[in-house]
């Protein structure tokens, strides 16, 4: 099972114990990456936490995992939304299968979006089928201009999360009404993120298009 982690902490809360702290949590991730269970981290780019994505068994699984972070106690904020792999872009729903650890290559210059939206697919009627190919072909678009972070359905079905790297929030706001289902979005947050350090290569956009099997 998939699931988006929104935690809020703040770093000068860890004090003298800071960089010992931070160690510690990349090790549990890397070790959670090695397990395949690690499918994306990102720092929020207010500094006041990060966001991630775990593929564990349940929801209890989740709770432990959580729980056991070593910056837990400094936890302000957890907010749980429980994710699906979209069926146009599964590649996203997959953890990488080794860490790409930081070099000294240029990091990437765009604060990377995540896109919630809530979506009343009601509102399309007739048209449900049409504008949802056009929608994914949007983000097939996105794709080809590499443009596109992630993307992945909520459970609920009830909307989609998406990350795009785009140069800034003028851009952003250009490409939600752009999309073919705008009109039926009910709700929508955009959240600024920044590239996590020791992960940099969650930050990078999809090469290409892996299609669905068949």
């Amino acid at each position: 099972m998939l699931f988006l982690i929104d935690v809020t902490f703040n770093f000068s809360a860890l004090g003298d114990r800071a960089q010992q702290l931070v160690r510690a949590e990349w090790d549990v991730e890397e070790d959670l990456l090695a397990k395949g269970q690690f499918v994306g981290i990102w720092r929020k780019a207010n500094g006041m936490g990060t966001m991630f994505i775990l593929d564990v068994p349940n929801h209890e699984a989740l709770g432990n995992q959580v729980r056991a972070m070593p910056l837990y106690p400094f936890f302000t904020g957890v907010t749980i939304t429980p994710l699906i792999g979209h069926p146009n872009f599964p590649q996203f729903a997959k953890a990488p299968a080794a860490h790409e650890k930081p070099d000294s290559k240029p990091k990437p210059d765009s604060i990377l979006h995540m896109v919630d939206v809530r979506i009343e697919y009601l509102r399309a009627g007739e048209k449900f089928q049409d504008l949802v190919q056009a929608e994914w072909r949007a983000s097939e678009n996105a794709i080809a201009k590499r443009e596109l972070v992630g993307i992945w359905r909520k459970s609920n079905a009830l909307g989609t999360v998406v990350i795009w790297n785009l140069p800034d929030s003028d851009t952003v706001a250009a490409r939600i009404r752009a999309l073919p289902l705008y009109p039926c979005f009910t709700k929508i947050d955009v959240i600024p993120l920044v590239l996590h350090p020791n992960f940099p290569q969650f930050a990078r956009p999809a090469e290409h298009h892996e299609k669905p099997a068949a």
